[in-house]
């Protein structure tokens, strides 16, 4: 095996990035940019499981409040950002700008990764080149790619994430890079403080003396503070209006408290059972898995076993930024769970990449190579896997091509009438209505008067209390769907966007589609 000279090293502590890695950093950003573009989706989907994104564009066209817990920093950025695009392209879908912003905040997170890993090597030859495998290697893993190319809130997530990663290993001497990263984390998804106990035993590690704690705990929380500080954007917005997307209607502390912790979502948290745990334990394992392909894997844990024996710190650090955020997304029961493993996939590919920087050491050695050729090699096996991986996952993760949410607000506009009344349950359902309502405006301008309505949202108070101020003209309206439902047949055409339970289906006419209620 390698000796200590040719082995991935540590980075020294607030070293200076080389000029190399951040040009290769741009090079590797603006590949994986075009990468995402090509692929993007080109208009509303629900690939991906994107159906959110409509009620986000809806929420931030409208300046609301989308779902828990309320997301204010990429509120914010996407409404910025709507409005940048709108003056640059005029007339340019909603839609495709919210998917543009997700490719943009994802290549810089591959990006971003070149000179992390380039650190990490900071003995290596050539490292930037090294890095540059590694940031590719992110760049195409299934499930950055998959949010990369649809309005979500993961690809900012996964930016902010090496920001953090970046700020702890490479510039651990300048707390304010952790604090602006703290704060930017938590500012914008809640599971990011799973990752805080990583960076801080990265910072104190990096330093000594016996209040080596001191300065990084601070900075987390003074971070952290910051970050908590922009959710008072909820309860500003929240009664300003009121919004019609406006989860929680957190003018109030107590629908502000439902809505930043989460409370709609808690029953899915540690509620698999026993006879789940494994089920779940296996699905961990398989999403781990796909991203790099077992061989991937295998090469990604010779990278950790390499940091096991050559840098514990690096080990622990590794150990500290997956295991807790693995726990959450095994423990939380939802369909898309696996979204929440981003790091633990961002940390595979540097142990990738260390992994076959140590083969590669351990190669030159054996066979007596120049240190440049050697890397040059490397560097072309890698990309020659990076594009196989390209294009054995294109079809499968492409969407420029996509249009089934598209084709059903269109349908679906085709025949509704104005003030009309569209009960909706499902999310992909209802929020491309309210995408369609009050972001591009694709139903309200053929069914002006519209009101659509969420069977689901009915059981919390909040929701009854909003209907009731946007639609007080409307019967029964802060009761229940079913009681809006008898208290306007004959008034208003109402129709379903599903079956619903509790209307017979002989009094149902499918139109499109949707389902009209027969007079």
């Amino acid at each position: 095996m390698p000796n200590a000279a040719t082995r991935p090293s540590p980075p020294r502590a607030d070293a200076p990035s080389n000029r190399l890695d951040w040009l290769a950093a741009m090079l590797v950003g603006a590949a994986t940019f075009a990468l995402y573009l090509a692929s993007l989706a080109p208009s509303l989907t629900w690939a991906h499981q994107g159906a959110d994104g409509g009620e986000l564009l809806a929420a931030a066209m409208t300046n609301g409040v989308p779902h828990p817990p309320g997301y204010p920093l990429y509120t914010f950025l996407l409404q910025g950002w709507l409005e940048l695009v709108g003056l640059l392209a005029p007339g340019s879908d909603i839609a495709w700008r919210g998917n543009l912003l997700s490719a943009l905040f994802a290549a810089g997170s591959a990006g971003l990764t070149v000179p992390v890993i380039g650190s990490l090597l900071a003995r290596q030859p050539l490292r930037w080149l090294w890095a540059s495998l590694g940031g590719l290697l992110w760049a195409v893993s299934p499930l950055l790619w998959s949010q990369a190319i649809i309005t979500e809130v993961y690809s900012l997530h996964a930016l902010l994430v090496i920001l953090l990663a970046w700020s702890a290993l490479v510039k651990p001497q300048r707390l304010w890079y952790v604090v602006l990263s703290a704060a930017l984390g938590v500012a914008h998804h809640l599971t990011f403080v799973l990752l805080l106990p990583a960076a801080l035993y990265a910072l104190a590690t990096g330093q000594s003396g016996r209040r080596r704690w001191v300065r990084p705990v601070g900075a987390l929380l003074l971070g952290m503070s910051l970050g908590a500080l922009l959710y008072l954007r909820i309860p500003l917005v929240a009664g300003n209006g009121p919004p019609p997307v406006n989860w929680g209607y957190a003018d109030n502390w107590q629908g502000f408290w439902w809505l930043v912790s989460g409370a709609a979502y808690r029953g899915y948290l540690f509620s698999t059972g026993g006879s789940a745990f494994f089920p779940r334990v296996a699905a961990w394992a398989y999403t781990v898995t796909m991203q790099y392909t077992p061989a991937g894997l295998a090469i990604a844990l010779a990278g950790l076993a390499d940091w096991d024996r050559s840098s514990p710190r690096l080990r622990n650090f590794a150990l500290l930024w997956i295991v807790p955020v693995s726990i959450y997304a095994i423990a939380y029961y939802t369909r898309d769970s696996e979204i929440y493993l981003l790091p633990v996939v961002w940390m595979m590919a540097v142990w990738l990449t260390v992994g076959l920087a140590v083969i590669g050491a351990w190669l030159q050695r054996r066979f007596t190579l120049q240190p440049r050729w050697n890397a040059l090699l490397w560097t072309a096996l890698g990309l020659a896997g990076i594009l196989a991986l390209t294009a054995g996952r294109w079809s499968a993760l492409a969407l420029r091509e996509d249009r089934e949410a598209r084709d059903y607000l269109s349908q679906s506009a085709q025949v509704l009438e104005p003030d009309s009344i569209l009960v909706t349950l499902g999310d992909a359902e209802t929020f491309s209505v309210w995408y369609g309502v009050w972001a591009s405006g694709d139903l309200s301008r053929h069914a002006p008067g519209l009101v659509p309505l969420n069977d689901s949202l009915y059981q919390f108070d909040w929701y009854r209390r909003l209907q009731r101020e946007l639609h007080p003209a409307i019967p029964a309206i802060d009761q229940s769907a079913a009681d809006v439902v008898a208290a306007n047949v004959g008034k208003r055409a109402i129709y379903f966007a599903e079956l619903p339970p509790w209307v017979a289906r002989e009094q149902l006419e499918q139109v499109g589609p949707l389902w009209k209620l027969k007079p």
